[in-house]
């Protein structure tokens, strides 16, 4: 194995030569003991895989941070949720608005005579007003 051969190994592999294929393991070992500058490549290597895998790692998750998440679930948060007064005062305003919709329409219909047919249609929101609605 030559060093190029050794350094795309390692980039592949990792620095770790126990996770290495059984054969090229044999040629690293056999090319470490015979050539110095191999073996600092491997030192390098792994010092530059422990710097990225400290940079990467999660920071520890310890009892108070899981006590933090239990207490959370066993206190839900308190939702609001309206009270029966609230939908019968919504229902009494939406009749109210159903049936002030209903005098408004009697009232047009009654009133078409004198109030022009562009006008009824404005008042009952199916006109064409030039494209702005």
């Amino acid at each position: 194995m030559t060093r190029e051969e050794f350094g795309e190994a390692l980039l592949r592999f990792g620095a770790k030569l126990e996770r290495w294929p059984q054969v090229e393991r044999g040629a690293a070992e056999r090319l470490l003991k015979s050539d110095p500058l191999a073996a600092k490549m491997l030192a390098d290597f792994t010092g530059f895989e422990r710097a990225v895998s400290a940079a990467v790692d999660p920071p520890p998750f310890g009892a108070a941070e899981i006590g933090k998440v239990l207490a959370a679930l066993d206190h839900p948060k308190e939702t609001w949720w309206p009270a029966p007064r609230f939908w019968i005062a919504s229902a009494g305003v939406t009749a109210l608005s159903f049936a002030a919709g209903f005098v408004l329409i009697l009232a047009m219909a009654e009133a078409s005579h004198d109030v022009p047919a562009e006008i009824i249609g404005l008042a009952m929101g199916q006109a064409d007003i030039g494209g702005l609605l």
